[in-house]
């Protein structure tokens, strides 16, 4: 299948930024799974220290060897991570696999803050395809909800696990918003952010040093205007 190929074709790229970091932060989702294995199997993870953004990719550093650490242990001089949309400025949809907090704690404290993705991940506008996940404290979840689609004018669910709300590793809820296309992202996380209950949103403005796509064989690298 092309996107898997695609996967591997950018994270065996990305091994290039790891050679000299001591420390690497990583994201989470399919794509940093790809490259959590394309790096164990390199020769650059034995002294390499990785702080993972969630327990799915810990899970899968720890199982592949790496050496894995708390944040307290230091700052990472690079993190990798992945994204569910990615818009013309390089602002990004996060979220999907409901690590969002985590991951943009790990984004604003990294020196270099690099995304990888295949083809299917840019889009014009962000929340072209995919809801826009928001993390919500479970206190008073329904009044954030009803709040959020006010503000949104869009409905709001709680993403569920089965037949229980999904837990994040925080312990708050994710509420998924099927909102239009939008214009202004960082003027949405910024309004967003301001009410009570809610915690952190999928939305990432200004954030992302370089962004690496795959397209088919071929990785283009795309840096801020």
């Amino acid at each position: 299948m092309q996107v898997e190929m695609e996967k591997r074709v950018v994270s065996r790229y990305a091994l290039n930024l790891v050679k000299g970091v001591d420390i690497l932060g990583l994201g989470s989702g399919t794509t940093v799974s790809a490259f959590v294995e394309e790096l164990a199997s390199s020769d650059l993870a034995e002294d390499l220290k990785v702080i993972p953004s969630s327990s799915q990719i810990e899970s899968v550093a720890r199982r592949n060897g790496l050496n894995v650490v708390d944040p307290s242990y230091g700052k990472p001089d690079l993190t990798i991570d992945g994204a569910d949309e990615i818009d013309s400025e390089l602002n990004l949809l996060k979220g999907g696999g409901g690590a969002l907090v985590r991951e943009k704690v790990l984004a604003v404290n990294s020196d270099y803050y690099v995304i990888i993705a295949d083809h299917r991940k840019l889009v014009n506008r962000l929340c072209t395809k995919k809801p826009l996940p928001i993390e919500v404290l479970p206190y008073g979840v329904e009044w954030t909800r009803n709040l959020l689609e006010v503000v949104l004018n869009s409905k709001a669910v709680i993403r569920m696990n089965g037949e229980s709300p999904f837990i994040s590793d925080n312990g708050n809820y994710i509420l998924d918003i099927r909102c239009e296309p939008l214009e202004d992202p960082s003027a949405v996380e910024k309004q967003l952010k301001l009410y009570p209950g809610v915690v952190d949103v999928g939305i990432f403005t200004e954030l992302a040093d370089e962004v690496l796509i795959a397209f088919g064989n071929e990785v283009k690298r795309l840096s801020p205007h």
